[in-house]
Formats: C-alpha cells, structure tokens, sequence
C-alpha cells in the first residue's frame, strides 16, 4: 500500500534551503492529502479494513488470554502468517511513530515459535506460547537500554530459518527511542556538527551535549519523509523490513577524488587517505550537512522503490572501530513497512509494553 510520493519530491528539491533556514517542528498540515483524491480515498478505505483486522486478532488474543482453558481449535497460521499477525498488532497497540527522538537503539533477539507436525500454530497456541514470550522479549530488550523517556518505536518480526523438530526460528527486534521535547535548532550555525558521538557542534566539541550531525540528519529525514498524518489519524506499519546499517563504501561517489571530503553518499572518512583531524569529524552547515541530507534521503527513496515499501523510520548514528581509529563513518539504518492509518475519531491511546503483565 504505497502512499503518495508528492510531499517527498518535494522535499528533495528543497531540502538544502530547508537545512539552513528552518528547524525540524513538525506541521499539522498533510501535503499528501487533497480533498476528493480517490488515491487517499482509497488508502483511508484499505487503513479501515486494516484496523478491522488488527482489531479482531486482538480480540482472540485477549479471549485465549482470559481463557487459558482452551487448549484446540481455531484458525491455522504458518509461522510467516503468524509472525505477520503478531507484528501487526504490536505495532498497532504499542508503538510510536515519528516521535523526536535524541538517541535511537535497535536490538534483535531470536526466539522459538513451536508448530505442530504440519509445521502451524492455532489460536490458542499462538497465545499461549508465542505471543507472551514476544512481549516479554520485547521488555527485557527495553530493560537493557538506559533512555531517561524511552518509547517502543518499531517491532521487527520475521521468521528466520527452522530448526531440525519443525519449530521456526524467530527474530524479534525493538527499534527503542529516547523521546525529547527538544527543538533541533536552525541548520545556519558556521562551524556545522560534529560526525556523529553526540559531541555538538564542532564549536562545543564536548560529550555531553545532546545533538551531533548525526542527530540532526536524523531528524531532518523524519521530518521530510514522515509528514503529519491527517486529523484523528496515528500512522502504523506492518510487514517491517529493516534494512541496514548500511555500508558506505558501498556507496561511492566515483567522480570525487578520495580526500575524505565528500567522497561517499553516506558519511565515511578513512586514516590511510587523509589523516583525520577536527576539520574531517566537523560536517559544516554551509556545505556538507546540506549535502548528507540529501544523499541519505535519496537512499531512502530508492530503498522504497526497491522493497515497494514505506518509510517508516531511521537511525544516523557515528561509528569508530578502534580507538586508533582508522576510519569513522556513519551507521545508516532504514525501516520500511506497509503504511496504514489507525482511523478513530478519538485520540489513539498507545499502550504501555513494559506495564503489560
């Protein structure tokens, strides 16, 4: 279910002007939508039966939870129909979309999921030894990350192989981000931002601060490719596909020469080109920032034509292997899914995954 490329391409064509004048608050405006469009129309009437659905799992979910006397019947799944099942309403009830967020995690652990001897899980099955172990595997991920206001961001599951008995093999992963009231300042600052450890802008140069260009970048991106949804509407996603980190040498700007300075669509700079130095870490606001923001989000549109996905959120993040670090790089990662809107003409309430019991 793709939805509407209009605002995006937009966005790319404005994006350098974007970065240097505007911060990245979000507006209540939806470029995508216009009144009468039969494309939006017919999103809005697939996001209905979608919310129909997840509404109905939910429903015998929570009545094999209440009843954990019953022990057969109910409808087959496969392992993929039941992972697609499951991740659908953990998204659905769980998590944040396009929330501000200053630092982002994503962690994945594997899981078993039996099955019976023609290799599928009923109802009550799928409640009782499956869907309990993915919450309480998302909460101990949770439990390891150390964020001052943490949200459940995105859910990752997907079958991964099966083992000699049958059962699948199943990776559970929890995008986790630490949400902020903080407002990205204006792009315009001369001295630009730091690659990428949260250490500023290249003029404070210290580890405490909050921003870095790899934050900023972040938020730029969220803010061009996810747009407000339309009034009484949350965005949700299903069928996720993460899709990173990616390598920057793989991506290589063949014209440029390699004095770490631009060489790469995705920030990299290696030791044994050009010595690194302050100026190599420091990514300027008048020239290189602008730069990024554009590659990375053309990246992103390419990975959505390539899976016919949606965008559905990011991580910008500095990588240093050693300490005598021979390159520094940025760690890009993407997730995509199929985009629908929870439609409801009150307030969404997302609940709470770690006060589940």
């Amino acid at each position: 279910m793709k939805r509407l490329k209009t605002f995006k391409i937009a966005v790319t064509c404005l994006v350098v002007a974007f970065v240097l004048t505007t911060s990245c608050n979000k507006t209540t405006e939806n470029p995508d939508v216009k009144s009468g469009d039969e494309d939006y129309t017919e999103l809005i009437e697939k996001s209905k039966a979608m919310q129909e659905h997840v509404e109905a799992f939910k429903e015998k979910m929570e009545y094999y939870r209440d009843n954990p006397g019953v022990k057969s019947g109910g409808q087959l799944y496969s392992a993929d129909e039941a992972v697609t099942e499951l991740e659908s309403l953990l998204n659905y009830n769980f998590c944040y979309t396009g929330i501000e967020c200053t630092k982002k995690t994503f962690i994945s652990s594997e899981v078993i999921m039996p099955l019976d001897d023609i290799q599928r899980i009923n109802d009550p099955k799928l409640m009782e030894v499956y869907y309990d172990k993915v919450i309480d595997t998302i909460q101990a991920q949770m439990g390891r990350v150390n964020y001052t206001n943490m949200k459940l961001l995105m859910v990752d599951i997907e079958v991964t192989n099966y083992d000699s008995e049958g059962d699948a093999l199943i990776s559970i992963g929890s995008l986790i981000g630490n949400e902020d009231n903080l407002t990205i300042p204006n792009l315009d600052i001369l001295d630009g931002w730091i690659y990428g450890y949260k250490e500023g802008s290249c003029l404070e140069n210290n580890s405490s601060g909050l921003l870095d260009a790899g934050v900023v970048i972040q938020n730029n991106l969220m803010f061009a490719n996810l747009p407000a949804p339309p009034p009484s509407m949350v965005r949700r996603f299903e069928q996720i596909t993460t899709v990173g980190p990616l390598t920057p040498t793989e991506y290589r700007n063949t014209n440029d020469p390699l004095d770490n300075f631009k060489d790469y669509r995705i920030f990299y700079a290696n030791q044994s080109v050009t010595l690194i130095v302050d100026s190599t870490r420091c990514l300027s606001s008048s020239n290189e920032m602008p730069y990024y923001i554009q590659q990375y989000n053309q990246i992103i549109a390419e990975k959505e034509l390539q899976y016919n996905l949606d965008f559905g959120d990011c991580i910008v993040d500095g990588f240093t292997p050693f300490i005598s670090e021979p390159f520094i790089q940025h760690d890009f990662t993407i997730f995509l899914g199929n985009e629908w809107f929870v439609y409801s003409a009150q307030p969404f309430d997302i609940e709470d995954i770690l006060l589940v019991e």
